[in-house]
C-alpha cells in the first residue's frame, strides 16, 4: 500500500501553490475548476510526493496544530533557507543537532511547519 496524497484546504491557493513549487519544487500535474472553487494536484518530479490543495468558498480550512511536511531537499540547505528568505517566507535557523538530521522549518502560507532537511 502507499499513500497516493495529501489534501489540504487551503485559504489562497495561488500562495499555496507557488509556495510548494518554489521551495519544495513540486509541479502542478492537474488544475480543475469546479464551480465552487480550485482543486490543483501538485508532485514531485517522479510522482511519488503529491499534495491535493482544494480553495471552495466556506469549506472548512486546513487546521495545522501538531502537522509538520519534511522534504529531503535538493542541493545546498543554507541555499535554499535563503531563497525562502527571499520570497518573504520567515524560516527557522538551520538545526543541526540530532537525532534529526540537518534541517530548517518555515510555515506555508496556511501556517504548515514545512520542514527541509538534508
Amino acid at each position: 500500500m502507499k499513500l497516493n496524497f495529501i489534501t489540504f484546504m487551503v485559504r489562497d491557493i495561488k500562495k499555496s501553490v507557488a509556495f510548494y513549487q518554489e521551495l519544495a519544487d513540486l509541479q502542478v500535474v492537474n488544475r480543475m475548476s469546479p464551480e465552487a472553487g480550485e482543486i490543483v494536484f501538485l508532485a514531485n518530479e517522479k510522482g511519488e510526493t503529491m499534495l491535493e490543495l482544494i480553495e471552495f468558498e466556506g469549506i472548512e480550512k486546513v487546521i495545522t496544530n501538531g502537522m509538520v511536511l519534511s522534504f529531503s531537499a535538493k542541493g545546498e540547505l543554507e541555499e535554499l533557507r535563503e531563497k525562502a528568505l527571499k520570497l518573504g517566507y520567515f524560516p527557522s535557523e538551520i538545526i543541526a543537532r540530532g537525532p534529526k538530521p540537518k534541517h530548517f522549518t518555515v510555515a506555508d502560507p496556511d501556517g504548515i511547519v514545512v520542514e527541509f532537511s538534508i
